[in-house]
């Protein structure tokens, strides 16, 4: 999550007295956002979100990387594409944001707003109670994934980044308590996860964001750094790689949908081998999915090297 929302990172870390109050403001209008959207229903909560978020979004800092990405991924668009599509994203992100909000409610309402999918080798598997790593992107209702474990009664661990403002992430963590999972954040490491594991039970990451380090694997034909752990810990614990995808149907309504397991293509290869070429299947879903709607991908974050992305974008 971005340090700062409403001053520049450098600038706040310059001035230290600006940060913490910027910090403050920042809590502030999260909490009074929050309280409104949750005292609408789901589907105006989702609108007033979209056109509040779809407003400020495009003309944040955050914009420069989501148009960066979506140069790189889609690079016959010209510049009307990637400024409409820009705007779409951060309309999504408010719609994310109300469906947070709202989990609870989308929960309860579930008959009449929640449609689950699920391919017939993937149910086998989970009636079987086998443990399961359960991987995703930050792609349309991605947050609405994490209800499968109550549709399914199942016991997850969700790895999460946790908010660099302690205000802001106390106000999501009792919101994200909605989801019936438990929260890991990235910096506990692989071994509570393993635990899990190995305990029969299910985790849940979403790999499509850039790390420092990683293996180069392409995504959209472009090598970017790329995080092999879901691999890695299904091969290590003998549990099956399962992608889950949410889908925002209309404002509101979901369809989230489970995928058959993922088999290794490469059996006999050391495991860094098959976790690089069982992850290289992950990397073609999101492409899919993104592709299917672009404009649904949460890219806050460069995906790929700031020169890629700069080289990519066509001239204003």
């Amino acid at each position: 999550m971005p340090e700062y929302y409403l001053v520049p990172k450098k600038a706040a870390r310059a001035i230290p007295a600006l940060g913490r109050a910027a910090s403050w403001l920042e809590a502030q209008l999260f909490r009074f956002l929050f309280l409104v959207l949750r005292q609408l229903s789901v589907e105006r909560a989702s609108s007033v979100a979209a056109a509040i978020v779809g407003l400020i979004g495009p003309h944040t800092s955050l914009a420069r990387n989501v148009r960066g990405n979506l140069a790189v991924a889609f690079p016959d668009w010209d510049e009307q594409d990637l400024r409409r599509t820009t705007r779409g994203v951060f309309r999504q992100l408010g719609m994310a944001t109300a469906e947070l909000a709202n989990m609870d409610k989308i929960w309860s309402e579930r008959e009449q707003r929640l449609e689950f999918c699920i391919d017939p080798l993937a149910q086998a598997h989970l009636d079987a109670g086998g443990a399961t790593v359960f991987v995703s992107a930050h792609v349309g209702a991605w947050q609405v994934t994490n209800l499968l474990s109550r549709q399914q009664n199942l016991t997850t661990t969700v790895v999460f980044a946790e908010e660099s403002n302690p205000q802001v992430r106390d106000i999501l963590h009792r919101l994200r308590e909605s989801f019936g999972v438990k929260l890991l954040p990235t910096h506990a490491g692989v071994r509570p996860l393993l635990r899990e594991l190995n305990a029969g039970n299910s985790i849940g990451l979403a790999m499509d964001t850039r790390l420092d380090t990683g293996e180069p694997l392409p995504f959209f034909g472009v090598e970017a750094l790329t995080n092999t752990s879901a691999a890695r810990l299904a091969l290590r614990s003998g549990a099956a790689l399962i992608p889950i995808r949410g889908e925002r149907l209309r404002p509101g309504h979901f369809r989230v949908s489970i995928e058959a397991p993922i088999a290794s293509p490469v059996p006999d290869a050391k495991l860094a081998e098959q976790a690089i070429a069982m992850t290289r299947l992950i990397n073609e879903y999101f492409e899919k999915w993104i592709r299917a709607a672009p404009d649904h991908w949460m890219c806050l974050k460069r995906r790929w090297p700031k020169a890629r992305a700069e080289s990519s974008a066509p001239s204003r």
